[in-house]
């Protein structure tokens, strides 16, 4: 369903715009602000998508009026309205799964952090890799969702290359435990926030994309791509036990009853 020149597409667009562009400053290798960087624009992404669909559906219903009935301004003299932030949109929206609105509500919540924080570490991009990949997952479903296969993104996306070298654990404890102070805070609200997870909600590809990156160097033709994606439940049981039972890590957490409260928890890996 391709939208009429409007409001709405405008909104759309620039929305598809953000995304594209958290993607391409992630990907680049040279990037010190990497992670910083995607979770702004995809919130802006975010933010946008829920106005285009806002917009289409209720009208100018998604700005902020006083109790008068007149609009909230943030800029008097240009009478720029107050539009509803991301975090009023899911809640008005009201019909997100739970582990897409927990994903959102994590990088909202470190958005705010890192807004304040000068943070270059390249530990933390490695500490929410998964998020990150299902917050642009999640954000093309819900595009697709409400505006059709025509707003897919794939075909603007390529595979970033990967390097292949592995640092032994001595070097990623050591290199833990120079991080800065501002880096061990964020480390401690991305583990904090997790331990109070639900494990249906931590395990899910909605919350965190958990990727298995293996060569593919049997059984292959000259018509096969270099790179395939493929979920875990479609897997061979034998192969997927194999896998696990080498890089699986075991996840053991303390019953949280609100995982809006960060209540102490503690992950056990084995």
């Amino acid at each position: 369903m391709k939208l009429r020149k409007g409001k709405t597409k405008n909104i759309l667009e620039g929305s598809i715009d953000a995304a594209l562009l958290a993607v391409e400053v992630y990907n680049k290798p040279r990037t010190t602000f990497r992670s910083q960087a995607y979770i702004v624009l995809m919130i802006i992404a975010w933010t946008r998508l829920f106005h285009a669909y806002f917009n289409k559906t209720i009208g100018n219903r998604y700005y902020y009026k006083e109790k008068n009935g007149r609009y909230q301004l943030i800029d008097e003299e240009i009478k720029e309205r107050k539009a509803w932030e991301l975090s009023k949109c899911i809640n008005e929206y009201g019909n997100l799964s739970e582990p897409v609105r927990v994903n959102l509500e994590f990088f909202i919540d470190l958005r705010n952090k890192i807004e304040h924080r000068n943070v270059t570490e390249r530990e933390v991009d490695v500490l929410i890799f998964g998020e990150c990949q299902s917050l642009l997952y999640n954000y093309e479903n819900f595009l697709i969702q409400i505006f059709g296969e025509e707003y897919a993104l794939n075909e603007s996306l390529v595979f970033s290359l990967q390097f292949s070298y592995m640092r032994p654990e001595e070097q990623r404890q050591a290199s833990k435990s120079v991080l800065s102070a501002e880096a061990r805070e964020i480390r401690n609200y991305i583990e904090n926030y997790q331990s109070v997870l639900r494990d249906e909600v931590f395990n899910s590809q909605e919350y965190s994309i958990k990727f298995i990156q293996i060569p593919k160097v049997a059984n292959t033709n000259r018509n096969d791509l270099a790179v395939e994606f493929v979920r875990a439940d479609e897997l061979d049981p034998d192969t997927l036990q194999h896998i696990t039972a080498i890089i699986k890590d075991k996840r053991v957490v303390m019953e949280a009853r609100n995982v809006g409260k960060l209540r102490a928890g503690k992950v056990v890996k084995k």
